[in-house]
């Protein structure tokens, strides 16, 4: 297993990649910069807001000194008459004046430094950037859990996939129908009798061999009701933080997924940039889409589904909760089938949801999770961590 490479600054000691400004851009709804004013003007809390202050604050100092006067009256009062909403010097009605000059000027710095582009008036975060949130986001994952001292442990179904060896045996009580030989299984009957009737004896399998690569599929709700309470944002932090734990391996594959009422196919680094939240809820159309794109390939696969709700969409038809979970049902089952993983992560506890969940984990090979925002990231980076059979101090250290 290899370890993971985070970045220090050795001038002040701190992880390289935790910078909220940029997390606030990636994860904005909307990151056009007449928006970005609004915010950087309307959120006091936030660190645009924080930023573009410190540069309307030199551009009044800039000011020429008639303009000043005019401009700045009654700003350099004494602290006590400024109040509360103050903000370095600048007092709150003056905030209003913050403009997208000012905004422009706080991403300077991200924009040089390959992080971030402004195209058509839009912020893109670049895959450079995606890089740095991943990396940032799994080191505070991770450091959670080591915190909580929640290390991984053997799990009683390994995490690990199997492929079909060209080697045969003789079929035994309890294996697989599956993986049984017809050819060979055929000849022996042949060979002993000169037709196909056959004996127990003539059945040979073939021997499954533990394959530890790893084709994983992150699938991520964006239907309207994602944007309530973070719900979204934690998706995709952990989304992003899980496949920097992924790709480590060359070996791994990992495809993204994005749906509502329909599903795009994404790759990891375009996460914070593709998802756009609206519409209804096809999941079945989701999960479909990962299984069909794996079907030939080999090793283990898992599938880590990240909903808040209930399906109500097939084949672009709005559908009663029982027939969409119907449908849902089916494709677990062909989960099995396929020996595919399938990890369904609820973000609600609704009574619909848990006896939906329910049925799910009796039809395939994974399991339901049900968690809040702020605890996503810990309860997936775990779960894959403790199927992998590897220590979080160890991609720490």
């Amino acid at each position: 297993m290899k370890q993971i490479d985070f970045e220090y600054c050795n001038r002040c000691k701190h992880f390289r990649t935790e910078d909220s400004l940029l997390e606030e851009l990636a994860y904005n709804e909307d990151r056009y910069l007449p928006e970005l004013v609004k915010k950087a003007r309307q959120e006091p809390e936030s660190s645009l807001h924080k930023e573009a202050v410190k540069y309307l604050t030199e551009r009044l100092d800039d000011l020429p000194e008639a303009e000043e006067d005019e401009t700045t009256d009654g700003m350099f009062q004494t602290e006590e008459a400024q109040g509360a909403d103050a903000v370095l010097g600048v007092p709150a009605q003056k905030i209003e004046e913050i403009n997208e000059e000012d905004v422009r000027q706080a991403l300077e710095d991200y924009e040089h430094s390959g992080l971030i582009e402004i195209q058509g008036g839009k912020v893109i975060v670049t895959s450079r950037g995606v890089k740095k949130l991943a990396a940032g986001a799994l080191e505070r994952i991770l450091k959670n859990l080591n915190r909580q001292a929640s290390g991984p442990h053997e799990r009683e179904r390994p995490d690990f996939g199997f492929t079909l060896s060209p080697r045969t045996r003789r079929y035994e009580t309890g294996d697989d129908y599956s993986l049984v030989d017809i050819e060979r299984t055929a000849l022996n009957a042949l060979s002993r009798c000169g037709k196909l009737e056959f004996e127990p004896g003539d059945f040979e399998v073939r021997e499954e061999v533990e394959e530890s690569k790893l084709c994983a599929g992150i699938i991520i709700d964006e239907s309207g009701s994602m944007r309530d309470s973070n719900k979204l944002e934690a998706a995709m932090e952990t989304a992003l933080a899980l496949s920097r734990l992924i790709l480590r391996e060359p070996e791994n594959s990992l495809k993204v997924y994005v749906f509502s009422d329909e599903v795009k196919k994404i790759e990891p680094w375009a996460i914070v940039n593709e998802v756009i939240s609206g519409g209804d809820t096809d999941i079945k159309a989701a999960l479909a889409a990962f299984r069909r794109s794996c079907r030939h390939e080999y090793g283990d696969k898992q599938a880590y589904l990240i909903t808040d709700t209930e399906p109500n969409n097939e084949e672009g038809r709005h559908l009663p909760f029982e027939k969409a979970a119907n449908g849902l049902i089916e494709e677990a089952s062909r989960y099995r089938r396929e020996k595919i993983g399938l990890n369904i992560i609820m973000l609600d506890e609704t009574p619909e949801l848990k006896i939906l969940a329910s049925n799910i984990a009796r039809k395939n090979l994974g399991r339901v999770f049900f968690t809040s925002p702020s605890s996503l990231g810990e309860v997936i980076i775990e779960d894959y961590l403790r199927g992998r059979g590897e220590g979080i101090s160890s991609l720490l250290n």
